[in-house]
């Protein structure tokens, strides 16, 4: 329980930049038995409005039905803004929560709030554009972590040969990161070092808000033009791994340095509109090679690449894309 609470804290922290801290709710040890053996009741401050978290214990999954009434029957006894926490829910479950606006946490994963009358995508989005953004090669870097599962350490130069960058642009990435307070930084000789005290999920949500679309241009090319040695990216690649319908036209992403080269060789006209039977092509920052993975660009680059999307199903997919993660 306490550590869930640690995790709920620290996602507050990272999406928000909420410094708070749950304590215990008194109250809670005076409600009705079967409420007391369902849950524990701890209260919290998020951006100056008290609630009372109703952290659910039960193993199997309520249905949201169920979660509801018990909510009804708390308030009907104090007058408070109750908060539903669970360590996960399934992504059906988190859209019929929605839609009875029950609020809940899924600490690391979503956060659903009504009563702040916010929209809360939108306030992130806000608080992303807030912040100073990482360069593409600080990015790479970042995914190359993530991918690799990297906890020793790094330096610039280790890190340039494999990423195929300068080790002048890694030691800059490294100062991006420094800057941002990621990761240890120290120096061993004259050589910078760097470790990263987080891994897996927690260091997706710190470095989420410095994360932007790896996409530099989209754009249509006609039907008579061969597709070679592309990533299969964007509505595509997420229909592979998702419930989301493939597109009309499928959508393959190429590095700026790959698709100049390519353009040059064989003259290829960027249509602005789609052409029966053609492609939508995806020019990225970095090389969707670098961490492709079975012929699609990966996980975290595809949903990047479509988190600003005002497209519901598109972000209902990205909820499963991050819920299919191994972290």
């Amino acid at each position: 329980m306490q550590e869930l609470l640690r995790q709920l804290e620290r996602y507050l922290q990272d999406t928000l930049g909420v410094t708070t801290t749950a304590e215990s709710w008194e109250p809670g040890i005076k409600l009705p038995q079967y409420l007391r053996d369902g849950y524990r009741f701890f209260k919290i401050s998020i951006l100056g409005t008290d609630y009372v978290l109703m952290v659910d214990t039960e193993d199997r999954e309520q249905t949201p039905a169920v979660v509801g009434k018990h909510l009804d029957q708390v308030r009907s006894k104090h007058q408070v803004d109750l908060v539903y926490v669970r360590p996960a829910v399934s992504s059906h479950n988190r859209k019929r929560l929605i839609e009875q606006k029950v609020p809940f946490i899924v600490p690391g994963n979503q956060m659903y709030l009504p009563m702040l009358g916010i929209d809360l995508r939108e306030y992130l989005r806000r608080l992303r554009e807030s912040r100073p953004s990482f360069s593409p090669s600080t990015q790479a870097l970042i995914l190359h972590v993530l991918w690799s599962r990297e906890t020793g350490v790094l330096t610039p130069a280790d890190v340039a040969q494999q990423l195929g960058y300068s080790a002048m642009t890694m030691t800059r990435a490294l100062d991006e990161l420094e800057m941002a307070g990621i990761g240890e930084h120290s120096v061993k000789g004259k050589e910078r070092q760097l470790r990263f005290l987080e891994v897996g999920l927690d260091l997706w949500q710190k470095v989420l808000p410095f994360l932007n679309s790896p996409v530099k241009r989209r754009f249509y090319i006609a039907s008579d033009v061969k597709v070679t040695n592309g990533i299969l990216a964007g509505e595509s690649a997420l229909a592979t791994i998702t419930m989301l319908a493939s597109p009309s036209i499928p959508i393959y992403a190429f590095s700026a340095t790959e698709w100049k080269v390519r353009t040059e060789k064989e003259n290829i006209l960027e249509l602005t509109a789609p052409d029966p039977g053609g492609v939508e092509i995806e020019v990225w920052k970095y090389s969707p090679d670098r961490f492709a993975q079975e012929g699609k660009v990966d996980r975290l680059s595809l949903y990047l690449s479509l988190k600003d999307s005002p497209d519901e199903r598109i972000q209902s997919s990205l909820e499963m894309l991050l819920d299919g993660m191994k972290w």
